[in-house]
């Protein structure tokens, strides 16, 4: 396939992504994610349909997700020596037929591995698509945008998985194959897509190049541990959030959820008003505020007995570390104009989500869920502390005070 340049850039290769553009770079990385978008229904659904325990649903969760991990952490540091095209097209039909095979999946352990291989394939697309992301003339905004677009995702898979979950009561179908059945549909979707996806014109030089790429900064990397380490924070409570609200609050299950629907909402306007302001303003100063919010916000809600401290804090929290994503992408990428850094953060935030539960459910275990407010205040001081040596880096660059550590991808 001929690749689409992905129009103009500018002198250190960065590349315009706007318009249709980014809607197709969006609606790539969003209709091959599904899957991992909507993993609450696929355990819901696992646990009915193959009649195991919650352990074992959640082990295909926990699997897929370290196979999204790994996927996204080899491709970051090889997306931008290849066409992203042809990694787009063996990936999404490696995710179509994988889908197609868990559908006629027999026991559990086929589930392991399917999942495991197609979690692997749908890191690559990420970790491609975050590349492209990342050389964009204005990363903050076009970060500002995919994150707003996954809050939109997961509000309209939370309307349509529902009625899929319905399919377990046609002849010859499961619960399992109607969710299945959607993601593969998805994802035939984005075959659409994939020869509007922006390249930018290095990318396509760098496959026949035998350089070797520049090493990364060690900033970089420390950043992307420092999200690892709010993401993980975070998730210790966000994960027992709806427990907060029925047994600590007293709230019925419908409260709760209308709650999280409008943290849903919060998540899809914070992000693109993030990536205004990454994008208007330097990085410090607002990443410091989210940071403190969303240790307060947890401190609050860990300790909520009173419905109104529910309802200020819930929302707000849950969505924190997504709002402060625009913005300290865009940093990073401004610090690696290649694209590796900003393509390689799905696995640190996917590893910390993923231990998240585990370590917050013993730390609730041993008391009340106050001590997980206290996680995420010691998590988001540490991770915050990570980020601040490349986050300030990325603001000098503004100021004209230094020059990007990593040059762009074949320049």
């Amino acid at each position: 396939m001929a690749t689409q340049q992905g129009g103009p850039t500018d002198g250190d290769g960065r590349i315009d992504i706007s318009g249709f553009k980014l809607v197709a770079l969006t609606a790539m990385m969003l209709l091959s994610f599904s899957a991992a978008i909507g993993m609450a229904f696929n355990i819901t659904a696992i646990v009915g349909s193959f009649t195991v325990s919650n352990t074992a649903a959640g082990l295909v969760a926990t699997i897929e997700m370290t196979g999204v991990a790994a996927g996204s952490l080899l491709f970051s540091q090889i997306a931008p020596r290849f066409d992203p095209h042809r990694i787009y097209i063996a990936a999404i039909g490696s995710i179509i037929g994988l889908t197609l095979l868990t559908i006629w999946a027999p026991s559990i352990e086929f589930l392991y591995v399917l999942r495991g291989v197609n979690g692997f394939c749908a890191g690559a697309v990420i970790a491609t698509v975050m590349s492209t992301a990342g050389r964009s003339t204005a990363p903050e905004a076009t970060f500002g945008v995919i994150n707003s677009a996954v809050g939109v995702m997961g509000m309209v898979l939370s309307i349509v998985l529902p009625q899929a979950l319905k399919l377990g009561a046609l002849d010859g179908l499961s619960s399992v194959d109607g969710l299945y059945v959607v993601y593969m549909l998805l994802a035939v979707a984005a075959i659409g897509f994939i020869r509007y996806v922006p390249v930018a014109p290095q990318m396509a030089g760098q496959a026949q190049s035998n350089t070797p790429a520049p090493p990364l900064p060690l900033m970089g990397w420390a950043a992307l541990v420092g999200l690892g380490m709010i993401f993980f924070g975070h998730g210790t409570l966000v994960m027992f959030i709806v427990s907060v609200g029925t047994e600590q609050v007293g709230l019925s299950p419908e409260i709760v959820g209308l709650v999280f629907m409008f943290g849903s909402v919060f998540g899809i306007v914070a992000p693109l008003a993030a990536g205004y302001i990454g994008t208007h303003y330097k990085a410090v100063l607002p990443t410091a505020a989210i940071i403190v919010a969303m240790i307060l916000l947890g401190i609050l809600l860990s300790q909520a007995t009173s419905p109104i401290a529910f309802y200020i804090a819930g929302p707000f929290f849950a969505m924190m570390p997504i709002a402060m994503m625009p913005i300290a992408l865009g940093a990073i990428a401004r610090i690696d104009t290649s694209g590796r850094l900003a393509g390689a953060h799905p696995a640190f935030v996917t590893l910390g989500a993923a231990l998240a539960p585990l370590v917050g459910g013993a730390i609730s275990s041993t008391g009340d869920y106050a001590a997980n407010g206290w996680a995420v205040a010691v998590c988001g001081v540490i991770g915050g502390a990570l980020l601040f040596t490349a986050i300030r880096a990325a603001d000098n660059l503004r100021d004209g005070q230094g020059v990007a550590t990593v040059p762009a991808a074949g320049g």
